[in-house]
């Protein structure tokens, strides 16, 4: 038998394989990739937002000054909130007794606002 090609039953009369959809996406994965990386779209890190400072915070964007300091407020509420017992609120009152005794000045004078993290994030009310 020779010059003859030998095939399987199986191959004889099947159509070629089809890909699985993990094979033909390599190609619209690499489209998609450039297209992203030739895309503007600003992305800052959390470095980028705020600059500390010896005086406090410095924030570089607005939204997220407002962003920041609303979940700090809230913590604020939850951890001087007596009866509650959330994890982050207890690691709160933890953290406001502490600025408590810290914020007492050597001649015994007590400044709250100092407790109240505003010494951290500087923020005025009339933006």
């Amino acid at each position: 038998m020779t010059g003859t090609t030998t095939t399987s039953s199986a191959d004889a009369g099947m159509p070629p394989r089809r890909r699985s959809r993990s094979e033909g996406s390599t190609k619209a994965a690499a489209e998609l990739q450039a297209a992203l990386q030739s895309a503007t779209i600003p992305r800052f890190s959390v470095t980028e937002l705020y600059v500390r400072t010896s005086s406090g915070v410095v924030f570089q964007d607005e939204e997220f000054q407002r962003e920041t300091l609303a979940k700090a407020e809230r913590l604020v509420e939850i951890a001087s909130s007596p009866e509650s017992s959330e994890r982050n609120a207890l690691i709160a009152q933890k953290a406001l007794k502490y600025r408590e005794m810290r914020s007492r000045r050597p001649n015994g004078s007590y400044s709250p606002e100092m407790a109240l993290r505003t010494q951290s994030c500087p923020f005025s009310s009339d933006r």
